[in-house]
């Protein structure tokens, strides 16, 4: 069984984020590796507790993770580069398990389906995260080409596993359909619905397959 992994290349050229920061200034193998530990555990530090709904400020990541502040600011070059390491991870994570397996082929109902439960469950992995990069990272330049570069790969995967329906519409109603669904299944469709009006996910899911499906067989 292919799959079509339509995600991680495309979100990480656009996020463009340098892959290692800090880690060529010791000439010591040794060193470089333990540097690059501490480095992802105050990473793993930062995703903890943005899922705990803490505000993860550095003096938090600093007593979490037991790394000196200023060993951090050799791992980092500031808060905003902290702050871009994190999404790269979480977004790489959401990547993978963004994938729809052979898109396009199967009954619709099947196709609708897997469509709202692949993108559910992304973004109910990486809410937390999500709820803090739109608050208080999304004037960072890479976070926000990162938000449109996630939104176009959804796009992406809506085109190729609706292009059946899709194929059968003129160039208006065809970009109002694809458009619709893609707010339908965003990340701000799945915060009030959860969150703010306290859906539990099944339902969410339920919602989504119902909307998508009316929205593709209308007339």
């Amino acid at each position: 069984m292919t799959k079509a992994k339509v995600g991680a290349p495309i979100l990480f050229e656009a996020l463009a984020i340098k892959s290692v920061s800090g880690t060529t200034r010791d000439s010591s193998d040794g060193r470089i590796a333990n540097r690059l530990r501490n480095r992802e555990h105050v990473i793993d530090t930062f995703i903890e507790l943005v899922n705990e709904g803490e505000e993860s400020t550095l003096d938090q990541v600093i007593e979490r993770s037991g790394v000196a502040r200023r060993s951090i600011y050799r791992y980092f070059d500031d808060l905003s580069d902290l702050s871009m390491q994190v999404f790269r991870r979480v977004s790489e994570e959401a990547a993978g398990d963004a994938v729809l397996d052979n898109p396009g082929f199967g009954p619709l109902p099947e196709r609708i389906s897997i469509f709202a439960s692949v993108r559910l469950h992304s973004l109910a992995k990486t809410h937390a995260f999500g709820l803090l990069a739109r608050r208080r990272l999304a004037d960072i330049d890479g976070v926000r080409d990162g938000l449109a570069a996630i939104t176009n790969i959804a796009r992406v995967q809506l085109v190729d596993q609706f292009e059946p329906e899709l194929a059968k519409m003129n160039d208006e109603r065809r970009e109002r359909v694809i458009d619709t669904i893609i707010l339908l299944t965003s990340f701000e469709s799945y915060d009030v619905l959860k969150r703010q009006l306290g859906r539990p996910i099944d339902v969410v899911e339920i919602t989504w397959t119902e909307a998508i499906t009316t929205i593709l067989n209308a007339g």
